[in-house]
């Protein structure tokens, strides 16, 4: 780890985030509960990026899968943005409409840089942490500035954690497209469940149930929970665009769809401004207590 790089073990409310030579880690107590890689070293086909993996429940359930054998560029819980101007920022192959199937693309993918963190912040029960990145293409040339802030907190009432994930990207060229992959349409917030997730059963605040409903559909949240208990809810803000988002939803993946309906152009003096929640609970929540969350989470 470069020492420039490292911060201050920080604690509150049970919750203590620390450095190590990945990135960093949360603990509830003694409980791992999150890993963030921002440092890995992974082949460049897999257009390397910051992640959390692995992910626990309180109880020290899996959530996440990392690096699966059939999609090694899925790693946990991402950013991933399939075509950012002539770059591939989420790994793996492109699907080309041309030919109809998906294929390597040589000289096509990204780096997500990891530059360097803030000092944790620590403000009554609650813990945080701004990191600032550099979008890098095939050339290792500046596409973008990113700065991603996470916040953490327990729940309430029950076992759990809240997250925060808020990112400003900012252009670095004249102009910055962002598109989704130009078949499954999947790009943006992504999470790769693993066992016993890998199963999941999706539900959303539309009341649509099954991942097949949900996919490509709108929605303000959804939660994904697993086959022996434990769930998952992703959020979307009505602050981002295109609120409320569609989603991509498989029974294993969970992803706010930003640009499935439609590729995103931004000016070099223009930025895109993200804000999702995440929670994790030991115990499958029900969808008027995500509801009251949710109303907090956006006031």
């Amino acid at each position: 780890m470069n020492d420039n790089d490292k911060f201050t073990t920080s604690r509150t409310d049970g919750l203590t985030i620390q450095a190590n030579g990945l990135g960093f880690e949360i603990y509830d107590e003694q409980q791992l509960i999150a890993l963030y890689r921002a440092r890995e070293e992974i082949p460049r086909s897999e257009s390397p990026k910051p992640c959390f993996a692995p992910l626990y429940t309180p109880s020290g359930q899996l959530i996440t899968e990392y690096r699966p054998a059939d999609h090694a560029w899925h790693t946990g819980l991402y950013f991933g943005w399939v075509h950012a101007n002539q770059t591939n920022l989420w790994g793996g192959p492109w699907y080309l409409p041309e030919k109809g199937s998906y294929e390597h693309v040589d000289h096509s993918h990204g780096v997500q840089h990891h530059d360097h963190f803030s000092e944790p912040i620590v403000h009554a029960n609650t813990l945080g942490l701004t990191e600032q990145l550099t979008w890098l293409d095939a050339d290792n040339q500046p596409l973008a500035a990113e700065t991603r802030t996470f916040t953490w907190q327990r729940t309430a009432n029950r076992p759990g954690y809240g997250w925060h994930i808020d990112t400003v990207i900012k252009p670095l060229v004249p102009k910055l497209t962002l598109g989704a992959s130009r078949a499954a349409r999947y790009s943006g917030l992504e999470l790769r469940m693993g066992p016993p997730f890998a199963d999941a059963h999706h539900t959303c605040s539309e009341g649509r149930q099954g991942h097949e409903q949900i996919m490509g559909q709108r929605a303000r949240w959804v939660r994904a929970t697993g086959a022996t208990g434990g769930c998952v809810v992703m959020m979307d803000h009505p602050q981002n665009p295109r609120h409320p988002i569609t989603w991509f939803a498989r029974k294993n993946l969970l992803g706010a769809g930003l640009l499935m309906e439609g590729d995103l152009q931004f000016k070099q003096e223009e930025c895109l401004s993200l804000r999702y929640g995440f929670w994790v609970f030991e115990e499958e929540l029900a969808s008027e207590q995500i509801d009251i969350l949710y109303e907090k989470f956006v006031h």
